[in-house]
């Protein structure tokens, strides 16, 4: 008998999730190619992400399971911590637009000019679950926040996952007096 049993639910939420993601559904490096918010791009951005926090919010619902006294409480963080990832968010796709810009012409100073900028915004991510961790905690529970926090973290695996299995590798063979 396994002494850790997972929950039935939890199944079906792992199978709903990865199908959501794969479905197709972002002194500092500052952007190379600056998006406007008027590029039609930017604009098809914009849709599939409201399309996509929608099916995440309703995913994170029944994942979460929250009973009445916590439901609000929880809530009321987790839309403050989807507006500051939002922005976090915001970096990634900028990375990878100027990742697909360059491409054909990458040197070194633009490959070090993503990789720091993917650094430093997986680190930002990684402080604003820690940071929303303990509000979600202090408004609920630590079994609640941990939930959240476990859910959050398969998400954006998944995400990852789909955006790496997108993208080709970075190119071969920099000039090498390009290096500083």
């Amino acid at each position: 008998m396994n002494p850790h049993p997972v929950p039935h639910a939890r199944t079906g939420w792992s199978v709903l999730c990865a199908a959501l993601l794969l479905a197709g559904c972002a002194s500092e490096p500052k952007p190379l190619a600056p998006l406007s918010p008027n590029d039609p791009e930017a604009k098809a951005l914009e849709a599939d992400r409201a399309q996509f926090r929608a099916k995440k919010e309703a995913l994170i619902d029944e994942a979460m399971d929250l009973d009445a006294a916590e439901h609000d409480a929880f809530w009321n963080e987790y839309h403050q911590y989807e507006a500051e990832l939002r922005k976090i968010q915001d970096e990634r796709y900028q990375i990878i637009h100027d990742f697909a810009t360059y491409y054909d012409n990458m040197t070194n100073a633009i490959a070090d000019n993503l990789a720091e900028r993917m650094l430093k915004m997986k680190q930002r991510r990684n402080e604003l679950a820690a940071k929303y961790y303990r509000r979600i905690k202090a408004a609920t529970s630590a079994t609640t926040a941990a939930r959240f926090l476990q859910v959050e973290n398969e998400i954006t695996l998944l995400s990852d996952l789909k955006v790496s299995s997108e993208a080709p590798l970075f190119p071969k063979g920099a000039n090498p007096a390009d290096m500083k």
